[in-house]
């Protein structure tokens, strides 16, 4: 029986497989469990806000905070996600017109040019967080670092999943088949 988070055309066995399948699923796992934190904390912080100034007509104040802090972990764990499942939006009409050993070859320099990029987004990023990281929101205290780390956080997913993509690309019969399965049924 097939492993379900293994990509047709995968090849299995081998200790890059079984690394790419173990890098995979952790990022997975990881942004799943930030993308649902984000969401119910910034959902009770801002009902407690909202209970919290109906009952007495004062607000807490740092509830009001929490999206700033929250929502860039949300759409970065949502942008790394859905590069791990193939879902982001492809271009498909040169794909239309190159074989298998184009489209291989294409696909395998679009991940490199990807990875090369958001790795160095990654590493300019640590200059933003050196500039903001001594800006505090002003109830909570909390520095914009937090907010501005979810965006090197993501740069980094999104690069270590264009790498593991090139390593199921080299190791796949058919390139269409790594985490694009929705290009196959377009072509």
């Amino acid at each position: 029986m097939k492993n379900a988070a293994q990509p047709s055309g995968a090849g299995g066995a081998g200790l890059a497989a079984t690394l790419v399948r173990y890098i995979d699923g952790t990022l997975v796992i990881a942004c799943i469990v930030l993308a649902i934190s984000s969401l119910v904390v910034m959902f009770l912080s801002l009902m407690a806000e909202v209970v919290v100034r109906y009952v007495t007509s004062q607000g807490m104040g740092w509830p009001s905070e929490m999206p700033n802090i929250l929502f860039p972990w949300l759409v970065m764990s949502g942008v790394v996600l859905g590069a791990q499942r193939g879902q982001h939006i492809a271009v498909t009409a040169l794909l239309r017109f190159l074989g298998r050993t184009g489209n291989r070859i294409l696909l395998l320099a679009l991940q490199v040019l990807i990875a090369v990029t958001f790795f160095y987004l990654a590493y300019v990023g640590l200059d933003v967080l050196e500039i903001t990281g001594s800006e505090e929101f002003p109830v909570t205290g909390i520095t914009a670092f937090w907010a501005y780390l979810a965006l090197i956080a993501g740069f980094i997913g999104l690069g270590v999943t264009a790498l593991t993509t090139l390593v199921q690309l080299c190791q796949a019969s058919n390139p269409l088949s790594v985490r694009m399965h929705h290009i196959e049924d377009d072509i």
